[in-house]
């Protein structure tokens, strides 16, 4: 996704907040066109399924920067990120977006998993004492069936067949590597380079007889087509399809968070800031798991979090004092950016002296004061794209400027 957001935003100029819109075409496409007629779906093979669906998507991207690419940048995010909205409000409601669910139940379900028979069951059909091909599951859990799956797990000593999120890792690893070796292609031919002059003066491209519109819908309707194809890695990753896996807080901000601390027009920079994103969700999930269990790994680390919480929420004037020593020290070593941002914290914590109380902190933590990493997770993505800003404003991998090799070897006459 953060690919598909670079290709439209770091290289066209388009403020793309719909990212999640054009990712839900190819996540319910796929949902609903490969799951089996009996449960409400269409019953198509997988690859049908998810060309169709970014197909659909590329349309949808042309038609939509026809009619809305000349306006302003503020007002052309409000149209895309409220044609996700519309979406996920559609998928909670409408019949038509629905498989495999009971009457009055809402998602996507029941869709096939792509190689999961392979996978489980290997080669040929498996079946059962009644002539009924087995599923995947009952493939996994029959120790006779030789598979994939189950060799790889001998090899690796998982003690059990391997799972299936790893083949699907490598699905996805072999996918980002052909979507980057393209888009590679696209940014360093005649097309990639006018799309950079339409993003840094829009007036000197049509000057020299670019069509600004035209190229602004190829590049919209491209980068529509690469997150049908990521929706679709992630409606498999998930199993179903829920509206709440369109929540901008889980969707739209995390791609544009990675898009801001990887660098804007560098491919690497989107893989880099995806990367940082991606650890900070799986460390964070471990350390609830180890919140409330002493034997997780991570247990002291989630006290350690713990205590300093506790700390910030009961004394926050020596947490102010301390922010203050560090932005006399940023002054004196003339790091301004530090300075001002210890000054800014300072100022929070002592905020917090005048509105925390002891009777709120009782009613709100009840005796017990713990952190909610669920908060945590939103509020360290969030230091990181401020700190980012500030610091490194380009972001961790900044765009290099390219050009082209000369057709005679580089000699200018």
């Amino acid at each position: 996704l953060s690919l598909s957001l670079n290709l439209s935003t770091g290289y066209t100029g388009l403020l793309n907040f719909g990212v999640i819109f054009f990712a839900s075409i190819g996540a319910i496409g796929v949902g609903v066109l490969t799951a089996p007629s009996d449960v409400a779906g269409y019953g198509w093979p997988i690859i049908p399924a998810l060309v169709f669906s970014m197909i659909v998507a590329a349309i949808s991207g042309w038609l939509l920067a026809l009619p809305t690419a000349r306006l302003r940048g503020d007002y052309f995010a409000v149209i895309t990120i409220s044609l996700g909205e519309v979406v996920r409000i559609l998928l909670s409601g409408e019949p038509l977006l629905k498989t495999g669910t009971t009457q009055g139940a809402i998602g996507v379900q029941r869709y096939p998993q792509p190689l999961e028979q392979w996978w489980f069951c290997g080669s040929g059909s498996k079946l059962d004492a009644n002539g009924v091909e087995l599923s995947p599951f009952a493939c996994k859990n029959d120790e006779a069936i030789d598979s994939v799956a189950r060799t790889i797990g001998e090899i690796l000593n998982f003690g059990q067949p391997a799972p299936y999120y790893l083949l699907l890792a490598i699905i996805g690893l072999v996918c980002v590597g052909i979507v980057w070796r393209t888009l590679s292609m696209l940014y360093s031919s005649p097309w990639g380079r006018i799309l950079r002059s339409i993003r840094e003066d829009e007036d000197v491209a049509q000057h020299h007889g670019h069509d600004v519109m035209t190229h602004k819908a190829s590049a919209l309707a491209v980068s529509a087509a690469i997150a049908a194809f990521a929706g679709a890695l992630f409606a498999w990753y998930l199993g179903s399809l829920q509206p709440s896996f369109m929540q901008p807080s889980r969707t739209t901000f995390l791609v544009w968070a990675a898009f801001v601390i990887g660098g804007a027009g560098n491919n690497r920079g989107m893989l880099v800031g995806a990367m940082i994103i991606t650890l900070n969700e799986f460390v964070i999930n471990r350390l609830v798991a180890a919140q409330s269990s002493s034997s997780q790994p991570l247990h002291e680390l989630a006290v350690f979090i713990d205590t300093v919480f506790a700390w910030l929420v009961t004394e926050p004037t020596q947490a102010a004092f301390l922010m203050v020593i560090i932005c006399v020290v940023g002054y004196l070593c003339k790091r301004n950016a530090i300075a001002e941002s210890s000054a800014w914290m300072a100022s929070v914590f002592l905020l917090m002296v005048w509105l925390l109380h002891q009777r709120s902190i009782d009613e709100v933590f009840r005796g017990d004061i713990q952190v909610n990493l669920a908060y945590v997770k939103v509020l360290i993505i969030g230091l990181i794209i401020v700190i980012s800003l500030k610091f490194n404003e380009k972001g961790l991998l900044p765009e290099v400027p390219y050009r082209p090799d000369r057709p005679n070897g580089g000699d200018p006459s």
